[in-house]
């Protein structure tokens, strides 16, 4: 071989050993070595980039998020008129974009009745202020602000809906205008006014208290997971979601009120029958009333759940208020009395009995009224006294839809007995003094004496169909123009 040949460095074992097998690896280790190290830094370097780029898209979310926020503080401000314009700042979304969408989703406010007659008081749009950064968004709507992420919306702070002590108060803030924007981002909110009060709005016919029925709330929006979120945690009432056509509905019962204003009043039309009398007076039929059966079952499960705190009625039939603060008495199989003395102390008595409550009399001591709810059959018979000689408004018996009652002998009643899906027979010679609600009456024979007391239309029935109800309803419409700079 010539010797004036110069050899690469990275040759030199072949020149020093001769060996060329030995050469080719150390050529080959020292190749792999360098690739191993470029893809390395290649690798470290595109994951370094990418990590960089989700911090810097997490905190301009982030960002967002808190000047949305504050932008909502100041739209609430505008559209409850108690100001008149302010300005905002979103920051800078750098490729980021802002969105006026004043046809995005919708509000709709209704109520319904006993009869299950609906009257839509409202019906909208809610509109948004969408910012998208990345493959997220973040809107302002109905007062509050909310986040989605792919399918997923969550609630960065809370709408305008507020309820507390049976009272709603809705103010639906509704956005108007149109833009859009990128970068840094700047704007100017004013009150556009809106169609003022929808419930109460002056007329008899929309006036609180409300009577009866439910108020049903549903809303249509992009972000609908956020506010059925906002609903369940937040609000009383029941609340659905409906994922087909993103929408989410509450539900809050009226509790039904109603003054006596007869001897005896029946749902059924023709209700009254009798056999040798006359119908009492006076009376009216064909009236609609809601059933006392969710109402009794509701108190027996907040019993016997531990949720009240229910006293127990002594071995003797003998309540003494003062001895439980909640007011509320449970009985059930063995432990129900045959007679039952209730020490009132001027205060309200509730006293729930899971079971037939046949009692021989009933004795009220106190200013008190006592609210007796039977879930199970309420006969009276023989020479029984309830309430005898006390005050017909100081008795109100509730008795559930899947029984029967029935008087028999020559007893006597002085109350109030609510049970508007539930047949009544009275046969033999019965003293009734108050008044009677039922599903039907049936009169066998002479049944006595029905005596109205007019001092009962002063006196309100009240059905708590709920836990979640609603006595009182205030909605307006809020209009805010948004502008984007």
């Amino acid at each position: 071989m010539p010797e004036n040949i110069i050899y690469p460095m990275f040759l030199s074992g072949l020149v020093r050993d001769g060996s060329d097998r030995r050469g080719q690896s150390e050529v080959i280790g020292v190749v792999l070595l360098l690739s191993v190290t470029m893809i390395g830094v290649t690798v470290v370097a595109a994951s370094g980039a990418a990590v960089l780029g989700d911090a810097q898209t997490d905190s301009r979310i982030a960002q967002t998020e808190n000047s949305m926020s504050q932008m909502s503080s100041k739209a609430g401000l505008v559209a409850l008129g108690q100001s008149g314009t302010r300005a905002f700042d979103l920051g800078n979304l750098g490729d980021g974009t802002v969105d006026v969408r004043k046809d995005a989703g919708t509000v709709t406010v209704s109520h319904v009745d006993e009869a299950n007659n609906r009257e839509e008081l409202h019906r909208g749009s809610y509109g948004a202020v969408v910012a998208t950064v990345g493959d997220t968004e973040i809107a302002y709507q109905g007062g509050g602000v909310w986040r989605k992420d792919d399918d997923r919306s969550v609630m960065v702070s809370p709408p305008e809906y507020h309820y507390q002590q049976r009272t709603l108060t809705f103010p639906i803030v509704r956005v108007v205008g149109d833009g859009h924007a990128s970068g840094p981002v700047r704007g100017r909110l004013t009150g556009a006014g809106g169609t003022g009060a929808i419930y109460p709005d002056g007329t008899v016919e929309r006036a609180n208290p409300l009577e009866d029925g439910k108020v049903v709330i549903e809303i249509q929006s992009e972000y609908y997971r956020g506010w059925y979120d906002f609903f369940e945690a937040r609000t009383e009432g029941t609340v659905e979601i409906d994922d087909t056509n993103r929408t989410v509905t509450v539900e809050l019962d009226v509790p039904f009120q109603t003054s006596i204003e007869n001897a005896v009043t029946t749902t059924s039309p023709d209700g009254i029958t009798t056999n040798g009398a006359d119908k009492p007076n006076p009376h009216q039929e064909g009236v609609n009333y809601p059933s006392a059966s969710p109402v009794i079952e509701s108190r027996i499960e907040s019993c016997e759940s531990g949720e009240t705190s229910c006293g127990a009625i002594s071995s003797d039939g003998t309540i003494d208020h003062t001895a439980n603060e909640e007011g509320t008495y449970y009985a059930s199989g063995e432990g129900i009395p045959e007679t039952l003395t209730v020490n009132t102390g001027g205060q309200p008595v509730n006293v729930v009995i899971d079971g037939s409550f046949e009692p021989d009399d009933i004795v009220i001591n106190g200013g008190g009224t006592v609210s007796l709810y039977v879930n199970g059959e309420f006969n009276l018979q023989g020479n029984d006294a309830i309430n005898e000689g006390g005050d017909p408004s100081q008795l109100f018996v509730y008795l559930h839809s899947s029984v029967s009652s029935s008087q028999q002998g020559t007893p006597s009643f002085t109350g109030v007995i609510y049970a508007p899906n539930t047949d009544l027979t009275l046969g033999g010679t019965t003293d009734f003094e108050g008044a009677l609600i039922a599903d039907s009456l049936h009169i066998n024979g002479n049944a006595g004496t029905f005596t109205y007391d007019p001092s009962l239309s002063a006196f309100d029935v009240e059905i708590m169909k709920s836990p979640d109800t609603i006595t009182y309803l205030h909605v307006t419409e809020n209009e805010v123009e948004v502008e984007l700079r």
